[in-house]
């Protein structure tokens, strides 16, 4: 950490080799399933009674299990908070800020707990989780002012459920965890999936919030801040609500936001290519995202893609309800060609390309059908079914079962995003880290794959990911389907195989970092310091000393 952010000590000092590490933070993060539970909560019942009283006690949570599970991400765990509290209300939050404000208290954000790059674990024992899944209310939905202002506890399904109604939604509508994930969680950490193609990310839907920050003040930023107004245009003067996008809660904790929304199209069309090198994939990404012709385009590679749809427990061919799934959603003749397809002809399938068109008239989404087919092919893509986005569009918010493998292994990923000129560059540096660790992986049972997603027209994700054979977390027993867990294989720790994955997600953060590309998800993970202007970074510590000078939001989120 910077020599002049404030408290810049770690609360344990334990040595730590680690050639990612938190500013200001050298502990060894713990094993999986095993959290510093023992911290005395002695010295903080003042502050504990005082958050009872405020919040109701069923809303803090003191116990060891609890504390336990907000420890951990999807990979790993530092330190374990002193409590975890759920504020019901902006107001509520406010008091509970301000409270521990008073009494120099850390607070960490978390929403629906999908981060794997440390965004809410905790760097401080004198810390507090704020679990925001209670604030999940849908405040208005303006159907002549096209805007829907939302509690950021809200996941991503019920928003589109509820928008659904009035044949409404957001332009980008949700990442695939949008079972669990909170529309506050995408707006610190940003995040694309579904409608990205053509809308980019969660971000840039946003036109308003209200941000608690660490001392509990409400403050309002974009439309928001407009008085006596309504809520429907971010820019009136100087944007203030862009340092708090994106921001890995480092800044503030959102609230409530303001996101615009757009008819929902009538009309839906799927088509898919496999590609015999990455480079004709990504040529074939590009050329669809420059064209605005997908509203999702991603692409796998083939160890990717067994991993995902293979013979183990939970792959998306397996369920027959999903079938019926696809017959509602797209009619009887779909479902029948993906039954018929089975997941067969992907085996032979080096690279495929998976995306979807829409449009609000039928001859409008044929026409976009034929020309990005016609592009497919020109980059060298042979046809082939259209059966996963048909699949994931039948159901696209599942429980997030997948953060384990179909065979029960630990799964993490990391990303970039790439303009269109750099993409094969990345690519190839990526593939070369995953040769680079080739011995290692064998001895460790380790499986590399990546994902590519299209992000609006500049550019697409590159997202490295990682299977291996490791011993559980915790966490998992709380956020996957208990019937979908006891089919999985359980493994041995594996702390060296385990170590082996961080190096290579080390090493490839620092190569992402030196290629000049971009993330999101920043959390505590990506080299965020080294990527800014020393300028630009110099106006983030000064923004950052403003709204919360005692350094108590979420200690360690980009590196401040």
């Amino acid at each position: 950490m910077p020599e002049d952010a404030p408290n810049a000590e770690p609360s344990n000092s334990a040595t730590l080799s680690n050639s990612n590490p938190v500013p200001g933070y050298d502990v060894e993060p713990v094993p999986p399933g095993q959290t510093k539970a023992g911290v005395d909560l002695a010295g903080h019942k003042g502050l504990i009674d005082q958050l009872s009283q405020v919040l109701g006690a069923e809303n803090v949570k003191t116990d060891d299990e609890s504390r336990a599970f907000f420890a951990e991400d999807t990979f790993r765990s530092f330190e374990t908070p002193l409590a975890a509290i759920s504020p019901i209300s902006t107001e509520d939050l406010s008091r509970a800020a301000s409270a521990c404000h008073d009494a120099r208290v850390a607070l960490v954000p978390r929403g629906g707990g999908m981060s794997y790059t440390d965004g809410y674990l905790h760097t401080r024992v004198d810390s507090i989780t704020v679990d925001t899944q209670k604030m999940d209310r849908i405040l208005e939905i303006n159907e002549e002012d096209m805007y829907v202002t939302v509690e950021c506890g809200c996941t991503w399904a019920e928003l589109n459920d509820a928008l659904k109604e009035k044949d409404l939604r957001t332009p980008y509508w949700g990442p695939l965890s949008g079972f669990q994930s909170r529309v506050g969680g995408a707006l610190s950490q940003n995040s694309v999936f579904f409608g990205s193609g053509f809308y980019g990310s969660a971000v840039e839907q946003v036109i308003g919030m209200d941000v608690v920050l660490a001392d509990g003040t409400i403050l309002p930023v974009g439309s928001h801040a407009l008085e006596g107004g309504l809520p429907f245009m971010k820019h009136y003067g100087p944007d203030l609500m862009g340092p708090f996008l994106a921001d890995s809660g480092a800044l503030g904790i959102k609230a409530t936001a303001t996101l615009r929304v757009i008819r929902r199209p009538e009309h839906r069309r799927h088509f898919a290519y496999a590609f015999d090198t990455y480079a004709d994939l990504a040529t074939a990404l590009s050329s669809l995202g420059r064209e605005g012709l997908a509203t999702e385009a991603m692409g796998f590679d083939k160890n990717l893609q067994s991993a995902r749809v293979s013979e183990g427990s939970g792959n998306i061919f397996g369920d027959v309800g999903t079938m019926f799934k696809v017959i509602r959603e797209s009619g009887l003749a779909d479902g029948l060609q993906i039954a018929i397809a089975g997941r067969r002809y992907l085996n032979d399938v080096f690279y495929g390309l998976h995306a979807s068109v829409e449009d609000h008239t039928k001859g409008g989404v044929e026409d976009k059908l034929r020309e990005a087919k016609a592009v497919a092919k020109k980059c060298g893509g042979r046809p082939l079914p259209a059966s996963i986005t048909k699949i994931v569009h039948a159901e696209p918010f599942l429980p997030p079962d997948s953060i384990l493998g179909p065979q029960g292994e630990r799964w993490i990923p990391i990303h970039c995003i790439v303009p269109h000129s750099k993409a094969v560059v990345a690519l190839d540096a990526v593939t070369a880290v995953f040769e680079k660790y080739a011995e290692a992986k064998e001895k460790h049972g380790i499986r590399n794959g990546f994902l590519l997603v299209g992000v609006a027209n500049y550019g697409f994700i590159i997202e490295p990911v990682w299977f291996w054979p490791d011993a559980r977390l915790k966490m998992y027993e709380k956020v996957m389907r208990r019937e979908h867990l006891e089919k999985l294989p359980i493994h041995e720790a594996d702390e060296e195989g385990r170590a082996t994955v961080k190096a290579m997600r080390d090493e490839l953060t620092q190569i992402f970092a030196d290629m000049g590309m971009v993330s999101m998800q920043l959390g505590k993970l990506y080299r965020y310091d080294q990527s800014r202007k020393p300028e630009a970074w110099g106006m983030l510590k000064k923004i950052k000393a403003v709204v919360d000078p005692n350094g108590l939001m979420n200690p360690g989120a980009l590196k401040l």
